[in-house]
């Protein structure tokens, strides 16, 4: 028996479909369903069999996908350190005002609060549908949704009709979010090919043609089953006559023995999985104050060999928690034996997940999620090709943020009066400079310079007599401003101070552990900007004789 560890990252909003809303909308699950998961694996498959159609009758196809024996769980949302939550048990509560506070009706029945005052925590708030607990803190998690509102088109005309142009909305999962889940195994012969079809999923969920569904799979090494859990508590046996909760992690579909119908009640079912008999605990008033709260929510899903969906069935809803007591010894063998199988039907698809006594404290103190750290989420080493994509994307991101620092720098300079040289000479200028703009050809500027600039004492006068300084600078003697002819000659004799002029010396992009792209060092770079630098004031130069001219932009 092995497990293995999968993240999905979201690259485009994704629809995971739900019932909810109204008909011309479609509003997606807050987390990303194993069903997805199965359903992609199962695409994956049958490309690399290169076959129409599967075989549900064969053994290593029914192992895989459908008898349970391979159970794909859930991808809930990770936390800032990479932890995957879980759904908010159900009996969570506060009282209304103070939402600090959290108790919990599955640990002790608190008498002394006034019903009307009761809010409970997973019922009430779309806002908080997963959480963490630890000791006695919790904190909760809710992903990011994006709702957009779409128009039908006519297939033929390609745009809305008064036949079919209705209006619908989808309420989607936003793009970049990262949710975790594991997929487990109970022959070790199939983890190598489920390995591989995890791996090769790059679209979940409804609308894919629309800019919905494109994710990056990331495939852990597979683990052994021995010490594993879901939740971060160690097993612990229940004796004799011990109450134990047993909290829901996934939506759970039960069966009614005698009826055929699904129910809410999960003691039969739970009975026989344990082999142990156990009873529902209730309170001393009676049922409606019995510890156990629960939720029953309509599920469906979508077969594509039927091209139908599936019959709605009423399922209990992840995060119910129940609370029974044993009559007899259960060891931990057994809890962890009902844990690794689950309960109910539609197992492979991640439904019937159950922890025991995951919840031990009555009262919890609700604190902040935690931030991001850089040791719990290390950087990637990149190679081959991701690697040479990650320069591409590095000097990107760089030249996007030198860009924003040119343009400022550019606004900075000050000409503190009318400058004189003239605009046939800006306008000669500024024609070399783009020339030389392609290759970086930094001598075309200075030959241009020394023929013409400091041989012709006319062309010199003007530019000697321009000044200029940088914003914020006060300057009482012309001494201290900048002659023009100076400026362009430093500019182009020393390219590498064009970074203390942007102030970029420091400048750089990372992308993973071994991928950075600076600014200070790369002397192509130094040049293109220095020549788009003397460009642009030579340009605001320009604007500044047309504006003393009373001329227009």
């Amino acid at each position: 028996m092995k497990i293995i560890p999968y993240r999905v990252t979201l690259l485009e909003p994704l629809l995971a479909t739900r019932i909810a809303g109204d008909p011309n909308s479609g509003v997606s699950y807050p987390y990303v369903p194993g069903s997805l998961v199965r359903g992609a694996a199962v695409a994956a498959y049958m490309r690399e069999k290169a076959i129409a159609a599967l075989d549900a009758g064969a053994e290593d196809v029914r192992r895989l996908f459908f008898d349970g024996r391979t159970r794909c769980l859930n991808a809930y949302p990770v936390d800032a350190r990479g932890i995957r939550t879980l759904p908010t048990p159900r009996s969570l509560f506060h009282v209304k005002g103070e939402e600090s506070s959290i108790y919990d009706f599955a640990i002790e029945t608190i008498s002394e609060v006034d019903d009307e005052k009761v809010q409970f925590v997973a019922a009430a708030r779309e806002s908080q549908p997963f959480c963490w607990i630890e000791d006695n803190h919790i904190f909760f998690v809710a992903p990011e949704r994006r709702i957009n509102v779409h128009t039908q088109r006519d297939r033929v005309k390609g745009r809305a009709t008064d036949e079919s142009g209705a209006v619908f909305q989808y309420d989607a999962l936003e793009e970049g979010q990262t949710f975790a889940g594991w997929v487990l195994i109970d022959e070790d012969a199939d983890v190598e090919l489920a390995s591989s079809l995890l791996r090769r999923i790059y679209r979940l969920g409804g609308s894919s043609n629309s800019g919905y569904g494109r994710v990056a799979v990331e495939v852990g090494e597979p683990q052994d089953v021995e010490g594993w859990r879901e939740i971060s508590r160690r097993i612990t046996p229940i004796d004799n006559g011990e109450t134990f909760v047993v909290t829901l992690l996934s939506d759970t579909l039960i069966r009614d023995a005698n009826t055929g119908q699904y129910t809410w009640n999960l003691q039969p079912a739970l009975q026989r999985l344990l082999g142990v008999e156990i009873e529902l605990v209730q309170g001393d008033g009676g049922e409606e104050e019995q510890r156990s709260v629960w939720r029953l929510e309509e599920v469906g899903g979508f077969n594509r060999t039927w091209g139908l969906p599936l019959p709605q069935a009423q399922a209990i809803a992840g995060g119910s928690a129940f609370v029974f007591r044993a009559r007899a010894n259960i060891p931990p063998e057994t809890i962890s034996g009902a844990e690794w199988r689950g309960i109910g039907e539609r197992r492979s698809e991640g439904f019937g997940r159950l922890a025991f006594n995951w919840q031990s404290e009555a009262h919890l103190s609700r604190v902040k999620p935690p931030k991001a750290s850089l040791i719990a989420q290390p950087a990637p080493k990149l190679d081959g090709v991701a690697y040479d994509m990650a320069q591409q994307m590095a000097g990107r991101m760089l030249r996007r943020k030198l860009d924003g620092m040119l343009r400022k720098a550019i606004n900075d300079i000050r000409i503190p009066k009318r400058p004189l040289v003239s605009n046939a000479q800006i306008s000669r200028l500024r024609i070399i400079a783009r020339e030389a703009l392609p290759n970086g050809d930094l001598a075309r500027l200075q030959q241009y310079l020394e023929e013409n600039i400091k041989t012709r004492r006319s062309v010199r006068d003007q530019f000697d007599r321009t000044f200029l300084r940088s914003e914020g600078e006060r300057l009482s003697r012309r001494s201290e401003e900048e002659r023009l002819s100076r400026w362009l000659e430093e500019r182009l004799s020393q390219p590498e101070t064009v970074w203390n002029k942007l102030g970029a010396q420091n400048l750089s992009k990372r992308i993973g552990d071994n991928v950075q792209v600076s600014a200070y060092g790369n002397e192509a770079l130094a040049r293109e900007y220095t020549i788009r630098l003397i460009d642009g004031v030579l340009a605001k130069l320009a604007k500044e004789r047309r504006t003393e001219d009373g001329g227009g932009r």
